[in-house]
């Protein structure tokens, strides 16, 4: 069964973790892009979305799972990409994350283990420390990696959300049902 061989790249207290979950927040550079920031010719700016990242955000959200972005930059391809996915939340250009963090958590009425926060460098470092499961991507610095609870197998821009979620879905019950067409 393709949700269980999810489920056993993991360990249990990881699996446990995982079907508590209520909201996943996450970086954007680095997270659901590769962190490269690219410029046309007339300055606007392009970055490569993982369109597998993108295809799960609606089971995330039909099975109540709260989903956004907290970036440290301002960029309206991300701001067109998280209206697309119809992401809870999209705040750009924050300098304090942490306090983003604390305000989203006291809105959606969240607890600490309820949030899942995947980042990928030293500005995610106060949500990383604040949310019950901190994940970072492959390509993350090694001194973030030691400091998470979990890193992912893949790099930024190559499914690190998808990586995620489908851990969370699978220790919820949830994927297998989603496999099975219900």
């Amino acid at each position: 069964m393709p949700a269980q061989e999810v489920l056993n790249k993991y360990t249990k207290t990881l699996i446990k973790r995982a079907a508590v979950v209520k909201a996943i927040f996450f970086d954007v550079d680095g997270v659901l892009t590769d962190g490269k920031i690219i410029y046309d010719s007339d300055g606007k700016e392009l970055k490569h979305f993982n369109v597998k990242d993108g295809q799960i955000i609606s089971h995330l959200k039909k099975a109540g799972v709260v989903v956004g972005a907290i970036s440290g930059r301002d960029s309206a391809a991300v701001a067109k990409r998280c209206a697309e996915l119809k992401m809870d939340f999209c705040h750009q250009g924050i300098l304090d994350k942490a306090a983003v963090f604390k305000k989203l958590a006291a809105f959606h009425k969240l607890k600490k283990k309820d949030i899942i926060y995947i980042g990928d460098d030293i500005n995610d470092l106060g949500p990383l420390k604040l949310s019950g499961l901190a994940i970072c991507p492959a390509d993350a610095p090694v001194y973030l990696k030691e400091m998470v609870d979990m890193n992912t197998k893949a790099k930024g821009g190559e499914g690190v959300l998808r990586e995620v979620a489908d851990l969370v879905l699978a220790a919820k019950g949830i994927l297998a049902k989603i496999l099975k067409g219900k």
